[in-house]
Order: structure tokens, then sequence, then C-alpha cells
């Protein structure tokens, strides 16, 4: 890179009315997932080290020094994307938005050898797309680097050196850093993603949380798809780092970014991992299914604790020992079933007949359907499977 970047990522004009924000003293960050996740992953930063959490709508705020901040990208199960707040500012027209952005003095920031993207999410009537947005923002940033030094940063969507993201609700705009880059569900880890609507890896994970899941029985997956439950399970149960197969961040380029510390923190993470001495086993009626399960099984390094069988819930053998089941049926959309309520009935036989002295979980988003499993429920959790609501139940086999 051509130019050191400055010890402030961003300064202002001496008319702006936006103080200046040091990375490296200031602590604060958001931290988004999914909605009923809220208090798990606020669990999990809390666990982690941080402070001072304060619980959102699909996010949670807190305080972290920078090694917590590693652990945290590192280790969280449940956190889709960490962001670190730049500015918060009011505007009332693109124009303006242009305006207030052009007074940051970016190359404090961002060189122009370097490369960038913007994600953004509006809900305002002014503001009314959000792509646009994308577009001003940027436009901000190049056009200050053109006429300063007659040369720019460019756009790439791919792994670019510097994230940001933009949110505007109504006329309040905030500015973030995108610590992530990319979503934490890609942990890594999925070798073989043909396999159609797989579960994200952060609601899998938030899920066997919610059950409080600890890897001290054996684990069953009547209906495993591509494996995301029994991975995350396994994950769980080795305590394997969430992130321990990813190699991209984008706080990777940040200028405060201390690669030793890094380092120290997936080490420590490492010797942490412990034995399972259980047994995780999926079974599903398709083999391509299996066959994906089994790719993104060595992918984590857990196939060797895994047993995979071809069958269907109908033909499934009674368990001789409690244990753990959880299942995420088909809801009859994108996986297409001939008749989903007696799939799910199904789904109750089986599990009255074959799982004695089981805890055993439903997850859907097939309200409807949920109730021909036929059994009472010890609990009903309400989560979101992206915008569908969603049930996190559990039927305690007596």
């Amino acid at each position: 890179m051509a130019g050191k970047i400055p010890a402030i990522f961003f300064s202002y004009t001496s008319n702006s009315t936006i103080q200046t924000m040091p990375l490296a003293t200031s602590g604060e960050y958001l931290a988004k997932t999914f909605q009923g996740l809220e208090e798990i992953l606020a669990t999990e930063l809390q666990q982690l080290g941080a402070t001072n959490i304060k619980i959102r709508k699909r996010a949670v705020l807190f305080d972290a020094d920078l090694e917590t901040f590693y652990k945290v990208n590192y280790l969280s199960r449940t956190a889709l994307r960490f962001l670190k707040p730049i500015l918060h500012f009011r505007a009332s027209s693109y124009d303006e938005l242009y305006d207030k952005l052009s007074e940051i003095d970016w190359s404090k920031h961002l060189h122009y050898d370097q490369t960038f993207a913007i994600s953004s999410v509006v809900n305002s009537r002014v503001f009314d797309h959000s792509r646009y947005t994308t577009m001003k923002t940027k436009d901000a940033i190049v056009d200050q680097f053109r006429a300063r030094f007659r040369k720019r940063p460019f756009i790439e969507t791919y792994q670019p050196d510097i994230r940001f993201h933009i949110h505007i609700n109504d006329r309040n705009v905030r500015l973030y850093f995108d610590a992530s880059g990319e979503s934490l569900h890609k942990r890594g880890y999925r070798k073989d993603d043909t396999f159609p609507a797989p579960l994200s890896e952060c609601l899998a994970a938030g899920m066997l949380l919610q059950a409080r899941w600890d890897g001290s029985k054996d684990f069953v997956d009547p209906m495993c798809g591509s494996g995301t439950l029994l991975i995350e399970a396994g994950m769980i149960a080795r305590n394997i780092a969430a992130q321990r197969y990813r190699s991209y961040f984008s706080f990777h380029h940040w200028k405060d970014f201390q690669p030793k510390l890094w380092k120290k923190v997936k080490e420590d993470a490492i010797k942490n991992e412990r034995v399972f001495e259980h047994v995780i086993k999926g079974f599903d009626y398709n083999q391509k299914a299996l066959d994906a399960a089994a790719t993104n099984l060595r992918g984590a390094g857990l196939r060797g604790y895994t047993e995979l069988k071809l069958q269907d819930i109908n033909d499934m053998k009674a368990q001789t020992k409690p244990g753990f089941l959880m299942v995420n049926p088909p809801y009859g959309d994108n996986i297409k079933v001939a008749d989903i309520d007696l799939l799910y009935k199904q789904l109750g036989d089986m599990l009255k007949q074959k799982f004695n002295q089981w805890d055993a979980w439903v997850f859907t988003a097939n309200l409807d359907a949920l109730k021909n499993i036929g059994l009472k429920t010890s609990k009903r959790i309400p989560l979101f499977n992206g915008p569908k609501e969603s049930r996190l139940c559990l039927y305690e086999m007596y």
C-alpha cells in the first residue's frame, strides 16, 4: 500500500457538528442476529467478556476491548455480523446525505489503493431506494478522492479491503464499519451447497443453545438434509470455535489490527476444544442430501464423530438409551412434500414409538402442519427463519 493510514479513521471539516471517532479507543459495537435469538447472543457476548450489553430487535449493542472483540468474532455462534458505529446524523434529502458524507476526510481511513464495498438498509419515505443510497455514499467517497488525489479506491464486492454499512430509518442515518465482511453464517466448512434450503448455521446454533444442547448425550437428526444441525451440534459438543474454518474478516484490514493478538485468540480457542464421547447420527431418505452432509461434515472435521444412514422416518429403529433429537422438517414450500400433514403425523408417531426417554425438538415455519404431530409440547419458543415466523418446540418423550 502506497501510504500509511493515520491513527484516527475519520475526521471532519471544522464546521462539522459530528465528533471524530478513534477506532482504537472507542469500544462500542453492534452485533446482528436473527429475531428471537437476541438474548442468546447477549449471553454469548457476556460470557466472552463484553460489557454494557443492550438488547435491540435483531441486534445487541455492547462494549469490548480489542481482545474481546476478536473473541466474539471468532467464537460467537449466533451473531450474523459485527458492526462498528462511525457516525450518526440526520438528513432530509439525497443531496444532504451526500454533503454530510462529504464532510468526512476519507483519506484518513481509506487509501486510494484499497478496495471497498457498501451495503445499505433503508426504511424511509425520503430515502426510498437502498441501491441509490449506496450509490450516493459511494459517490461521496470517490468524488473526494478524485478531487484531492486524482485517484480513487474501487468497489470490490468479493472480499474488499474495507466494508461500510449505512442504515437509514426515516431521516436518521447511521454509518458503520462492517467488521465481518461476509455474513458470519458462512463458517467456511460448507463444501457442498447444492442441496436446497439449507438451514442457516447461526440459526441452527441458536436453536441448539436455546435447547441447552451440551454434548452429554447422543444426538439424532432424523431429517438431516445437508447436515447443518449435525455440524453445529458437533462443534458445540467439541467446543470448536464457530469461525474455526473461516479465513476472511474485514477487520483484518483495519488500522489497529493486531495479528499477534488475533493469533493468540485462535490458539486459545483450539486449546479449549474438548473430546466428544457420544455419537451424532443423521438420517435422510435422500442420498444426495446425505452425500452433501458427509462432505460438509468432513469440512468441519467432524466426519469421524458422526453416523449417516439412508433411512425414512417410518423405518426408524427404537433407540435403546436416552438422547437428544432436533429436526427441521420440510415446510412444504422450498422442499415440496406430497402430503405435508401426513409427514408431520408420521414424525409424531416416530417420536412416540421410537424415542422413549428422549428430549425431541422440532423446528418449523409451518405452524399448521405442526399440529399434526399430535403430542403435547413442553416448550414453544418463537423464532424467525428469515421472514418466516417459526416455532422451536420441545416434546419430552416419557
